[in-house]
């Protein structure tokens, strides 16, 4: 990740602004209140950013209180009337549904509330990003909303039609900084082949050069994509999409790009040989600055598998910054103070750190 920089000002009066990040429970019913207890229990990262809360306040003290009789748990919380907590009105008869460890209806519509009322305020220049937690997507769509997942409630709020999802995690074993963008996202897998054409990856590959020089300050990346069929279609033996458009709209990428390194189509198996030897060994070189995936597990397995507790999703083409840990609501470890918060961590750091970098942020007050 791109080094931060420390602003320094010559009015003596005027002091740094520090970004204001949205934090949302995700389902309350969740390991979410936990992770995000945990992770604000942290100086070093609040002092870093200002942080506001969005969620239920007496579920998120009722986790905390839960928790507290766990062993050793209270040692990394914060306490909830230490925290700046939205707290969003919630019906009583909803309230008294909304158990630790058992998601419903209620905790799922209680997890949309609280997204719908981050991203209407950062669009209102109330929080400069936001940083989201876990969701049940089935329980969305059990509480009558019917999204595939938070990346898209983002978008439709926000008016877009260009975005992505990108997974950033960076090696406690050697610091490499893996990056990977999905070019498909939550749909199934006979759908993928139809989905994806010409026109899709070049948005794809727009964000994720974009996203490179803007957001992590590489000029002339080296990006990685991948193939779609076994062995990347093997000359159309194996499947014809490699042949018939992939290949030929990679050449055409390559002459609008010259000083952007596109190699591929990499054939999947092979794909993740070199992050996964650069994670783990700080003397492995040949890894890309970026992947990009043609679908979902095709990109998350070998993520989840070398960084599932330190991945972070971020939604790129949003007017603001989004975040979130790259892990689900564990509604069986809920309330048992195991959950690793890691990952919310990372997700509030580099949240932070990239609405930091844009230029359009104020750098002081």
């Amino acid at each position: 990740m791109k080094t931060e920089k420390t602003f320094f000002t010559k009015n003596q009066n005027s002091t740094p602004r520090l970004p204001h990040l949205a934090i949302t429970l995700g389902d309350p019913a969740g390991i979410g209140p936990e992770v995000v207890l945990k992770a604000l229990a942290d100086p070093q990262l609040t002092n870093s950013c200002k942080i506001t809360v969005i969620g239920h306040k007496f579920l998120l003290q009722t986790t905390y209180t839960q928790l507290q009789q766990q062993s050793k748990a209270g040692e990394t919380l914060v306490d909830p009337n230490l925290l700046s907590i939205l707290d969003i009105e919630l019906d009583s008869s909803l309230s008294s549904e909304i158990t630790i460890g058992n998601g419903n209806a209620a905790s799922g519509a209680s997890s949309f509330a609280y997204l719908a009322r981050a991203i209407t305020g950062t669009l209102a220049g109330e929080f400069d990003g936001i940083v989201t937690g876990p969701i049940a997507k089935s329980l969305w769509k059990a509480a009558g909303h019917e999204y595939p997942g938070q990346t898209e409630v983002l978008a439709q709020y926000s008016g877009i039609k260009k975005f992505g999802m990108l997974f950033v995690a960076r090696s406690p074993f050697s610091g490499y900084l893996l990056r990977t963008l999905l070019a498909t996202t939550h749909i199934p897998l006979r759908q993928v082949a139809d989905t994806l054409t010409p026109e899709l990856m070049t948005r794809k590959l727009d964000l994720l050069i974009e996203c490179l020089r803007d957001d992590f300050g590489l000029e002339t990346p080296r990006i990685a994509i991948s193939g779609l069929n076994p062995h990347s279609g093997e000359q159309g033996q194996l499947g014809g999409e490699e042949q018939d458009w992939l290949i030929p709209w990679l050449q055409q990428e390559r002459r609008k790009y010259p000083n952007v390194q596109l190699d591929g189509p990499v054939p999947p198996d092979t794909l993740w040989v070199k992050p996964g030897q650069a994670w783990y060994n700080p003397n492995q070189t040949g890894a890309h600055d970026a992947y990009l995936a043609l679908y979902h597990d095709q990109g998350l397995i070998p993520v989840k598998l070398m960084a599932f507790d330190r991945a972070i999703n971020t939604t790129i083409g949003l007017p603001f910054v989004r975040t979130s840990p790259d892990h689900g609501t564990a509604f069986d470890i809920a309330g048992k103070g195991v959950a690793n918060a890691t990952s919310m961590q990372a997700a509030i750091e580099l949240a932070a750190q990239l609405v930091r970098h844009n230029t359009n942020f104020p750098k002081e007050r």
